[in-house]
């Protein structure tokens, strides 16, 4: 039986800081990314209690551009052959007010995927 994804990974290779709820932020490597989620690589002692918990993957951005903040839950959590954790993050499903105002398409999927701009302010 040949397994199938729900839909197509990309390749990402770039530098984050993901913060799991109840920890501290740390470092982490985004491996890659879909619509629905997001697959990275962190170091972690414990990967088993991972699964389940909340997680934030901040990308910074690059000179003065836009960076990125996912989330999700993590859904699974597996030892690597480099001594690392490779995690697979579900992105969270939308609010209700956000459901409400893109017409209830919400499951057509959206998730929450924020963006933050870096502006420079001109100096006085």
């Amino acid at each position: 039986m040949e397994f199938r994804r729900r839909v197509p990974r990309q390749p990402a290779g770039w530098d984050g800081v993901c913060e799991i709820e109840g920890e501290f932020a740390s470092r982490c490597r985004i491996i890659d990314i879909s619509m629905l989620g997001v697959g990275i690589t962190l170091d972690h002692p414990s990967p088993q209690a991972l699964v389940g918990r909340h997680i934030t993957v901040d990308i910074p951005a690059i000179g003065d551009s836009a960076s990125l903040r996912l989330e999700g839950r993590i859904t699974s959590a597996r030892l690597t052959l480099r001594a690392s954790v490779r995690v697979g993050i579900e992105f969270d499903s939308p609010s209700a007010e956000v459901a409400s105002k893109v017409g209830g398409h919400a499951n057509a999927g959206a998730r929450r995927v924020r963006v933050r701009s870096k502006t420079r302010t001109a100096p006085t």
